[in-house]
């Protein structure tokens, strides 16, 4: 039953982000989503391996991924999202159109691994769909990078299916890989407003080579 809640409350935090337009909301957010999902290794499988996934999602996903992020907020002194391709009422509608999606298709899956909960799998459905949508949606390179860990969470849902299969150093990489992979896009984002004077990702249409 507890791990139903955090389940519901993950995806929650998933769709108030995409009708948030304050950047460091939708970071606190984000920050308080993998806080809840850094717990359910410890409920699914209780042990050693499950510990060191915790505490690995703890130190990358709650204090150094978000630090980088506002990092990014600080440099390029960009505060809100303030013109979406997409607008914030019509994202919350597909947000919840999407959940929805995730349900009926988790449905008709056949998962050939035990499920722990049946909400597992349309939770990380739902966020994948979700950060996907926050991606294509917005126009700042930060709400994108925000998108892009959005999809990994719902990733990492997936993974909890075969936690006790995985071995520790594969899903240990994978989360040195996100993490790297965001302090690139940070440098990128931060290059990209010195060079633009903005992170509007649809400016980049202009260039030549």
């Amino acid at each position: 039953m507890f791990l139903e809640f955090l389940l519901i409350s993950i995806i929650l935090f998933a769709v108030v982000i995409l009708g948030s337009s304050r950047l460091g909301t939708i970071i606190w957010y984000f920050v308080m989503q993998s806080l809840v999902l850094s717990i359910t290794p410890l409920i699914v499988s209780f042990g050693l391996h499950a510990f060191i996934m915790t505490t690995a999602m703890i130190v990358l996903k709650v204090f150094l991924m978000p630090g980088l992020l506002f990092w990014m907020i600080r440099h390029t002194a960009i505060r809100r999202e303030v013109e979406p391709l997409i607008g914030y009422g019509k994202t919350l509608i597909l947000g919840g159109v999407l959940v929805m999606i995730a349900f009926l298709i988790s449905a008709k899956l056949d998962v050939p691994v035990k499920q722990i909960s049946e909400l597992l799998v349309p939770s990380a459905f739902s966020l994948v769909m979700i950060g996907f949508l926050l991606m294509v949606s917005r126009l700042k390179a930060i709400t994108q990078v925000i998108g892009y860990l959005i999809m990994e969470n719902g990733i990492f849902l997936f993974s909890l299916l075969l936690l006790e299969k995985t071995p520790l150093l594969v899903e240990m990489g994978i989360l040195l890989d996100i993490f790297v992979g965001v302090l690139v896009m940070g440098i990128i984002v931060n290059h990209i407003d010195q060079a633009f004077g903005t992170t509007n990702t649809m400016n980049l249409t202009n260039l030549r080579g």
